[in-house]
């Protein structure tokens, strides 16, 4: 068993002992498995499908130096393309971008799970990092050239540093200034703002607010970490909405309109519905075969509410350990219950302890003692603000994509999954502590679920990756086809799959319509009497006007279209 560390206060003795925390033995090792098995899974996706997703494509093409750039719309940011930059300056091959994004994703979860430690008890973040890692979302998306994993990256070290930088220390030693927490704010919420600046807005608001609200995180350090960390990674999305779109409020509205227009939707059954393998539901009239998939993002908010509330009626000794606000007499509160609670079950009342110097009997202060190795915890040690604080942050998170978006896509919800987990983990630990008498079934049975869920995730992962490899392999037959009709550089693709047919084939993608329209029909028609450009419509459809006159190409068969067709030019020799 571990060996007792005790905390031991100002006394008539003497001047105060050096705190000392112990660090659990284990906590990093278990972190670093955690995001090794992550990295591996990685890994083997990016062996196994070899190709850019459309998403993807976009953001490559824009720092590949030897294609044309996609039409880059205007919710997209720039902050996967700074990520990407490095490793396109020498190659844009799929896979070796993949492995480069798997090895950082794996080392981006070990850094933020690193910065919840001494928050929670240490089995804490390993059990949300794997709850969170192991979920076929987050495998999918993982090493995949996509914002959102970032985000929800840049979210949990946020929290986590927010929480370490408004610390309180023991009342009977000096204020200390965590800054080197702050600036983890700060620049965690600038990667969130690169990627995604409204999420960065939505992650914000909850952390200024309760910075605000309770009086001992006033803390000038964390008041100006936010607002300047928002607005550094949110200064180029800002500075090319004047260049590109007419304005800041003109790239909202457009954003908006290709969102499809933000309103009052509730799209809970969206989202679970997607859950079976669907990467987009637009619009989503997907039947729900197999319910088995979502249970556990039914069972997550059950849990997080179930943490709210166990942390805020848990007690801890007099207040001693509490990290987040002074120590105060039983029962008094700061706004949003964070303040700290009565003394009692978590370990024994120091003031029953008859030491010298310590307890009612002694010459000291009332709380002279506190263990901080207590075998089945601390549950508490930093009072229910580490579990109050994310619950609120990841619900205001996936605020936004429940409640106006009209339609779902899984990755959406990715930084309200990575902020969720850890009042989740948080409730299954506190779950195994509670006196378990004969009921230690309870804990098998408890195990035995995990393992079914995480069997699950496993199973549709393993679904999407091979459904993502089939239909890579069918854009590259169909680029590969276009080149072997003429279409060659420079050249322009539009219709079906534009932008990852394009891609392949060296060529620009223009649309005429869509979200993406960037020409208009009678242009592309006047272009392709210029240049080679093909036109890609779904088996059994009809060419658009301007294109019918033009050269019908048959094209191998594609899953979800069908036996398409190609329709190409034939540019006036000059």
């Amino acid at each position: 068993m571990q060996q007792a560390s005790l905390l031991t206060a100002r006394s008539a003795l003497g001047p105060p002992a050096r705190v000392t925390r112990p660090v659990p033995a284990g906590d990093l090792r278990w972190l670093t498995a955690v995001a090794v098995v992550f990295t591996a899974c990685l890994l083997a996706s990016a062996v196994a499908a070899p190709g850019l997703g459309w998403d993807e494509t976009v953001y490559v093409s824009q720092v590949d130096p030897h294609a044309p750039a996609a039409f880059f719309s205007a919710p997209r940011a720039r902050g996967v393309t700074f990520l990407l930059a490095p490793v396109a300056a020498v190659t844009t091959s799929a896979t070796v971008l993949h492995c480069y994004l798997a090895v950082l994703s794996g080392a981006a979860l070990l850094l933020t799970l690193c910065t919840w430690r001494r928050v929670l008890p240490a089995p804490v973040p390993a059990l949300g990092g794997a709850l969170f890692a192991g979920l076929w979302v987050t495998l999918f998306y993982g090493g995949q050239a996509m914002p959102n994993l970032w985000v929800g990256y840049a979210a949990l070290a946020a929290t986590g540093c927010f929480l370490r930088a408004v610390r309180q220390p023991p009342r009977q030693l000096a204020p200390r200034r965590d800054w080197r927490a702050a600036a983890g704010l700060a620049a965690a919420v600038a990667v969130a703002a690169l990627m995604r600046p409204t999420d960065a807005i939505w992650l914000a608001v909850p952390l200024c607010a309760a910075a605000l609200c309770v009086p001992s995180w006033r803390r000038p350090a964390v008041l100006l970490a936010l607002p300047a960390g928002l607005a550094l990674g949110c200064a180029p999305w800002v500075v090319e909405a004047y260049l590109s779109y007419g304005g800041l409020l003109a790239r909202l509205h457009r954003a908006a309109q290709i969102q499809g227009g933000l309103g009052w939707h509730l799209t809970f059954d969206d989202h679970a519905r997607a859950l079976q393998g669907k990467t987009l539901c637009r619009p989503c009239h997907l039947s729900w075969e197999h319910p088995v998939t979502a249970v556990w993002w039914l069972v997550l908010p059950l849990a997080v509410a179930g943490a709210v509330w166990a942390a805020l009626r848990a007690r801890e000794p007099r207040g001693g350990l509490h990290g987040y606000g002074p120590a105060e007499r039983s029962g008094a509160r700061h706004p949003l219950g964070l303040a700290p609670i009565r003394p009692g079950s978590f370990g024994p009342d120091p003031a029953d302890d008859p030491t010298p110097g310590g307890g009612r009997h002694g010459r000291g202060p009332a709380w002279p003692l506190v263990r901080l190795s207590d075998p089945r915890g601390p549950l508490h040690r930093y009072g229910p603000a580490p579990v109050v604080l994310p619950a609120l942050a990841g619900f205001c998170l996936a605020a936004p994509y429940l409640l106006t978006v009209d339609y779902a896509a899984p990755r959406f919800l990715l930084p309200a999954y990575a902020l969720l987990m850890m009042p989740a983990a948080w409730f299954l630990y506190w779950l195994t502590l509670l006196p378990r008498r004969r009921h230690a079934w309870a804990v098998a049975v408890l195990v035995l679920v995990l393992l079914s869920h995480e069997v699950i995730q496993l199973t549709v992962w393993h679904t999407m990756v091979r459904s993502t490899a089939r239909a890579q392999a069918g854009v590259e037959r169909i680029a590969t086809a276009l080149r072997a009709a003429g279409v060659r550089p420079p050249c322009v693709v539009s219709g079906e799959e534009a932008v990852r047919v394009a891609y392949k084939a060296g060529c620009a993608s223009r649309q005429p319509r869509g979200h993406d329209a960037s020409i208009t029909p009678a242009g592309l028609a006047r272009l392709g009497a210029r240049r080679p450009v093909a036109v890609v419509v779904a088996g059994g459809q009809r060419p658009p006007a301007y294109a019918r006159g033009w050269r019908r190409v048959t094209l191998p068969p594609v899953p979800a279209f069908g036996r398409p067709a190609a329709y190409v030019s034939s540019p006036r020799k000059r």
